[in-house]
């Protein structure tokens, strides 16, 4: 039996390309095995971190915590506040922004898993509701469309976040392009 190689968190993060809080998280659902040192610091076999890394597919489900925690980055950032069209938004507002995001990543997860399906009116759906929302606003089509744009920022960030680098990673990011893509385009026929 060989010396068995042990990783920091943010040694096993870098080599797996996730969020070493993404790698914190997988451990805490018993995706990958860890331990802590007598210090309360954990460490991941070195095999386990190959083999997690050869066979990586992406938790969809981390995909909504992701999104949310970039959404927070970006709130507590100061990002949106620095934008002019998020300055139309009055407290409601923001509330139903949040909640169609929160909508739009759920069927994003749907998507993903079954991308074969046909979406096409469930996305044009959205797209009518992100357009309803801007108006109600009072934004302009290029204001609806930077909005949707920081958004897509935000989920993006959360797809990489995922690390799924590995394997099937061009997929996915294709994918996500793609749906987002024809979110915005079902946004800005609607608000047309």
């Amino acid at each position: 039996m060989g010396v068995r190689s042990w990783l920091s968190l943010d040694e096993a993060a870098r080599r797996l390309s996730v969020h070493p809080a993404t790698l914190r998280e997988w451990a805490d659902k018993g995706r990958i095995r860890t331990f802590r040192t007598p210090g309360g610091h954990r460490r991941f076999s070195e095999s386990d971190i190959l083999e997690l890394g050869a066979h990586a597919k992406p938790d969809l489900s981390l995909l909504m915590h992701a999104t949310v925690g970039q959404a927070r980055i970006a709130t507590s950032g100061g990002r949106l506040a620095s934008q002019t069209w998020y300055a139309r938004f009055d407290d409601a507002a923001k509330q139903r922004h949040r909640e169609l995001g929160m909508e739009l990543v759920q069927m994003l997860v749907a998507f993903l898993a079954d991308a074969e399906r046909d979406w096409s009116s469930e996305i044009k759906q959205l797209g009518g509701r992100y357009a309803e929302l801007a108006r109600e606003a009072g934004l302009s089509l290029g204001d609806a469309m930077r909005a949707f744009h920081l958004f897509e920022g935000i989920v993006r960030s959360s797809v990489s976040e995922l690390g799924a680098a590995k394997v099937g990673s061009s997929d996915l990011e294709e994918n996500v392009g793609w749906f987002l893509n024809e979110v915005r385009v079902a946004m800005v026929e609607a608000f047309s």
